[in-house]
């Protein structure tokens, strides 16, 4: 059964997603074309992960935007040590 508290989790899971794309896309003032077009590749994987766990596992739902904003930052730093993107 889906009690209150889960659906929230899952549409707090769902609503971290959106911030998580304008960051996504304002990479680009720092890292080339490409590397935004695989960003915004990897937040639509995340967002039909998020859709497809909404209801049977909502913490995943809501981990998701954290897993994102993980990879965002390891990818930019990654960026910055070994391939001197800068702004």
């Amino acid at each position: 059964m889906n009690n209150p508290a889960r659906v929230a989790v899952g549409w707090l899971g769902l609503i971290g997603l959106v911030p998580l794309l304008l960051l996504y896309v304002v990479s680009g003032l720092v890292a080339p074309w490409w590397a935004v077009t695989v960003f915004v590749v990897v937040w639509c994987l995340l967002l039909l992960t998020a859709l497809r766990s909404f209801r049977r596992r909502p913490l995943l739902t809501l981990a998701l935007p954290l897993l994102g904003l993980a990879w965002w930052y390891a990818v930019l730093w990654f960026g910055d040590q070994f391939l001197n993107w800068t702004a």
